[in-house]
C-alpha cells in the first residue's frame, strides 16, 4: 500500500518560472532588466523588489499589470527513450502596486502580487500518471509598505505580508487492472515581512541595494477526493480531510547599480533562496496509513541577474537582461510532480512614459531549461524545455502640484520692459456716521 500511497504524497508541481517554484515577474520592467533592479528601483513595484524604493518622491503612483507565462517541458525517459512534453498552456499571475509619497521624505504603498506559484498539466494516459497529471499551486501576498529616507543618499523600507495559499492536485492510482483518480485540494493563510535598504555610494554614479524577506509557514488544509477505486480499497481510499505544511523560504538579496551617464543603467543583482528549509513534503491523512513522507532535500542555491535601461528620450526606455538561476533541487530526489532544472533567461523590454503621468511597460523572458538528469527510484530520465513571459504593465504617476501661480506676460507691453503690475482695487470710501439725533427740548 505504501507503494500506492507514494504516488499522490507531493503537494506542489511547477514549471518554467524561477527555480524551485519561485516567480519574479511582478513588473514589466524589472522582467525586461532580468530582476536586476535591487539597488535602484523606484517606481511602485519596489514594494516587491525593494521597499526602499518607495521614498524620494511626493504624491501617487500606480501600476496594475500581468505577466503570461508560456511553459513547453519535456521529459525523457531513460528505460525507453521516450519523450512526453506538457500541452500548450497559460499561467497569468498579476500584480499591481500603489504608492504615495506623503512627503518627499516618508511614502506608504501596498502591493498585491504572487511570490510563488506553480502550474503543471502532463498528456492524459502518459507514463507518468500515477506520479502528476496536473497540479497548480497559487500564492497571492497582500503587502502594505511603508519607506522612509533618512538621508539625501540613504533610504528604508519595511513592509508586512499577508499571504493566501491554494493548491489542487490530480493524479492517476495504479490497482493493477483498473486506474483510478485522486484529487487533493487546500488552502490557507500564513503571514511574514520584509526590510530593504538602498544607498547612493557616489552620488548620482553609484549604487547598492538590499532586502530581506522572511519565511513564511504555510499550513494547509483540504479534503482528498477519490474516484474509480475498487470495492476492496473503498474503506480506505475514501474521501477524507487533509493536512500539509509548506515552508516558503527566506530570501536575500544584493543589488549594484552603476549610472556611467544620465541616461544608462547597468546592474548586477545575487538573490539567495533558503530553499534547504524544504526537505521533504507530508501529506497528513485522516487515515494515518495513507501518510507517507516524501523526501526532497533540496539545497539553497543563489541566483545571478544582470541588466541594463537606456533612455534614447525622456519618455522611452529600452532594457535587456540575462539572468543564471540554479535547481535546488538533487537528481536524487526529482520527480514529475516537481520538475526542476538549472534556467538560463534572456530578457528584453521596452517602457513609455507620457507628460500626462500615464505609462505603459512591456517585459519579455525566453527561458532555457538547461537540463536536468534524475536518478529518482522507479522513475528515472531527463527534464527539459523552455518556457516564454510576457509581461504588461500600465502604470500611472500623479504630478506634484505647482505651489504658485504662474503670471501671464501682458502682449501689449513694450519688449523688454515688465508687464504693469495690476491695479490695487480702489478704497471704498467709508459711509458718513450718522447725524446725532436732535434732542428735543424741555
Amino acid at each position: 500500500m505504501k507503494k500506492l500511497t507514494a504516488a499522490w504524497m507531493m503537494l506542489l508541481s511547477t514549471v518554467a518560472f524561477g527555480a524551485g517554484f519561485k516567480l519574479d515577474v511582478h513588473g514589466s520592467r524589472a522582467i525586461g532588466m532580468g530582476g536586476a533592479v535591487t539597488a535602484f528601483i523606484d517606481d511602485p513595484s519596489a514594494i516587491y523588489y525593494n521597499p526602499a524604493g518607495l521614498a524620494g518622491r511626493k504624491g501617487f503612483e500606480g501600476q496594475l499589470g500581468i505577466a503570461l507565462i508560456i511553459p513547453m517541458l519535456n521529459f525523457t525517459h531513460a528505460e525507453d527513450g521516450n519523450v512526453t512534453s506538457t500541452p500548450f498552456h497559460v499561467s497569468p499571475p498579476p500584480h499591481g502596486h500603489f504608492a504615495y509619497g506623503i512627503t518627499e521624505d516618508l511614502a506608504i504603498g501596498v502591493g498585491m502580487f504572487s511570490p510563488y506559484g506553480a502550474s503543471s498539466k502532463w498528456p492524459p494516459g502518459w507514463e507518468g500518471r500515477f506520479k502528476a497529471l496536473t497540479s497548480q499551486l497559487q500564492i497571492f501576498d497582500v503587502n502594505p509598505t511603508i519607506a522612509y529616507r533618512l538621508h539625501p543618499r540613504l533610504k528604508f523600507g519595511v513592509g508586512f505580508n499577508a499571504v493566501r495559499g491554494t493548491v489542487v492536485i490530480e493524479r492517476n492510482l495504479d490497482f493493477i487492472d483498473s486506474e483510478g483518480t485522486v484529487t487533493l485540494g487546500g488552502g490557507t493563510w500564513g503571514f511574514g515581512w520584509n526590510i530593504g535598504a538602498q544607498v547612493e555610494v557616489v552620488e548620482n554614479r553609484l549604487f547598492f541595494g538590499a532586502t530581506y524577506r522572511s519565511a513564511v509557514t504555510m499550513k494547509f488544509e483540504g479534503r482528498a477526493h477519490f474516484e474509480g477505486v475498487p470495492e476492496e480499497f473503498g474503506a480506505r481510499l475514501k474521501d477524507q480531510p487533509i493536512t500539509a505544511k509548506v515552508a516558503l523560504p527566506t530570501q536575500a538579496n544584493f543589488g549594484l547599480t552603476f549610472k556611467p551617464m544620465d541616461s544608462l543603467i547597468l546592474s548586477v543583482d545575487a538573490d539567495y533562496v533558503e530553499w534547504s528549509s524544504f526537505t521533504d513534503l507530508t501529506i497528513n491523512f485522516e487515515n494515518p496509513d495513507l501518510t507517507v513522507p516524501l523526501q526532497k532535500s533540496w539545497v539553497d542555491q543563489v541566483s545571478v541577474h544582470v541588466g541594463g535601461e537606456f533612455k534614447p528620450t525622456s519618455s522611452v526606455a529600452v532594457r535587456l537582461g540575462v539572468v543564471w538561476d540554479p535547481t535546488p533541487s538533487p537528481r536524487s530526489t526529482l520527480t514529475p510532480d516537481l520538475p526542476d532544472s538549472t534556467r538560463v533567461k534572456i530578457t528584453a523590454g521596452v517602457g513609455w512614459q507620457h507628460k500626462s503621468g500615464f505609462g505603459v511597460d512591456l517585459g519579455y523572458q525566453f527561458v532555457i531549461l538547461t537540463g536536468s538528469e534524475s536518478f529518482a527510484p522507479g522513475f528515472e530520465g531527463s527534464y527539459g524545455g523552455t518556457a516564454q513571459v510576457i509581461g504588461l504593465t500600465l502604470g500611472y504617476k500623479m504630478s506634484t502640484p505647482a505651489t504658485a501661480p504662474v503670471v501671464e506676460p501682458d502682449p501689449l507691453a513694450p519688449a523688454g520692459e515688465p508687464a504693469p503690475a495690476a491695479e490695487p482695487p480702489p478704497a471704498t470710501e467709508p459711509a458718513p456716521a450718522p447725524a446725532p439725533e436732535a434732542v428735543p427740548n424741555s
